[in-house]
């Protein structure tokens, strides 16, 4: 039995090549190397440049999403999987180091949904 509903992985992004942070084009990219690394399913997509630099990018798949939030001027990236079907964090860890040149990654995980089996049984 699985022990949750998904998996939500974040990865805060440190030391970052600014340039590839700043624009849509290159965070679009990124976000779909993601999927493609994964093979998900997308459903659609959506980014907003922000001035002068940084882009808030998001694509919603089948088995939920995937985001990005960028700050140039830090040389930094958040982004964030949320996903019903297991993946391998450390592909993306390294997809991301190496498209956005970064030499400090901070991963955290969590499970979404662990106790839902034990509250539907009370609820009973």
């Amino acid at each position: 039995m699985k022990a949750s509903l998904g998996t939500h992985i974040t990865w805060d992004v440190y030391n970052c090549n600014a340039d590839q942070l700043s624009f849509i084009p290159e965070i679009k990219q990124i976000l779909n190397a993601i999927v493609d690394e994964l093979d998900l399913t997308k459903v659609g997509e959506k980014y907003k440049q922000f001035e002068p630099v940084g882009v808030t990018g998001f694509i919603l798949l089948e088995e939920s999403h995937v985001s990005i939030h960028t700050w140039p001027e830090h040389q930094f990236a958040a982004v964030d999987i949320f996903s019903c079907r297991p993946f391998d964090a450390e592909k993306i860890q390294k997809l991301l180091m190496e498209s956005l040149s970064s030499d400090k990654v901070i991963i955290k995980q969590i499970e979404r949904g662990e106790a839902v089996s034990v509250i539907s049984s009370d609820l009973i």
